[in-house]
């Protein structure tokens, strides 16, 4: 029954819908690219997202992730020849610009977490 639901209520029309809007109220879009499929490569986008993620805070700029172009796999070679990207990775899309603040996650305090 759930497989059923899924497929009726989630459409590919419905999604693209749904990314678009943001997509075309932010700033711009970030794309972070690795050289290479290994951790090490990772790792170093994971860095260079960090760099960015802590200094647009600092400026008072958003950035949210919109990863759907790099989340399937079978898809990711023609994202990146699209983008130009001859023999590399890309990893992460992120969009970012000027909004409102958005609710905080819900946190556990620190004296429930730590042992």
């Amino acid at each position: 029954m759930g497989d059923l639901a899924f497929r009726w209520l989630l459409t590919a029309k419905g999604e693209n819908d749904k990314v678009a809007q943001p997509l075309r109220s932010c700033a711009g879009i970030a794309l972070f690219v690795g050289h290479a499929a290994d951790k090490a490569h990772w790792v170093d986008v994971g860095r260079c997202y960090e760099r960015f993620g802590l200094q647009a805070v600092a400026l008072g700029i958003r950035n949210a992730f919109l990863n759907q172009p790099v989340e399937v796999a079978a898809l990711r070679p023609s994202f990146s020849a699209a983008m130009g990207l001859s023999g590399q990775r890309p990893d992460l899309v992120v969009r970012f610009g000027r909004g409102p603040t958005m609710p905080r996650s819900l946190r556990r305090p620190v004296e429930a977490v730590l042992v």
